[in-house]
């Protein structure tokens, strides 16, 4: 699975994440994968962040846009 997972990681862009960052009203799915990122990377949402997108009770979407999603060659390289 590692491999497979790391795969896929090498198949992504930068501008496939640049289109993510750009999402008004991500969906469940898209908030899911960006709140196990910022787990992964030990980021947690600020009380700022909560509500801010559509969505997004937690914060998860927001706090991964600001930290995660702004440099998209820093956080494939941290996912690798």
């Amino acid at each position: 699975m590692l491999a497979e997972a790391t795969r896929i990681l090498s198949e992504l862009k930068k501008d496939d994440l640049y289109s993510v960052a750009a999402v008004k009203v991500p969906t469940p799915n898209v908030i899911v994968c960006m709140e196990v990122a910022c787990h992964m990377l030990g980021h947690k949402p600020e009380k700022k962040h909560l509500n801010k997108t559509a969505n997004d009770t937690n914060g998860f979407f927001e706090c991964a846009r600001v930290n995660l999603l702004s440099n998209p060659t820093e956080f494939l390289r941290r996912m690798m």
